[in-house]
């Protein structure tokens, strides 16, 4: 299965990893129409939040890629959450790694 890497802001990060967004948006720009283009559905959409090591992310399966004309974004229907890192489910906050 084909797997895509890009970033994500925190408030989304913590809402598909609490399963309450379904569909993750991406402007219809050269960069991503490019991207998408020839992708077998479905595949994998790893989400990071910042760049650091332990920055926290979420690996979603988009099975649905519905191109919408009149808001110029791509939908990515997220069909579940295969795993996230970094995260504290229940609280909604990063994991602070543990020094040794």
């Amino acid at each position: 299965m084909k797997k895509i890497t890009t970033t994500i802001k925190r408030p989304f990060l913590a809402e598909i990893i609490a399963g309450e967004k379904k569909v993750e948006y991406r402007e219809m720009k050269p960069y991503w129409k490019k991207r998408l283009d020839g992708l077998s559905l479905p595949f994998e959409l790893r989400l990071i939040n910042g760049m650091q090591k332990h920055a926290p992310e979420v690996t979603v399966i988009v099975g649905k890629i519905s191109p919408n004309a009149r808001t110029r974004q791509y939908e990515l229907h997220i069909r579940s959450v295969v795993k996230h890192s970094n995260w504290d489910k229940r609280r909604r906050v990063p994991k602070v790694p543990s020094s040794r």
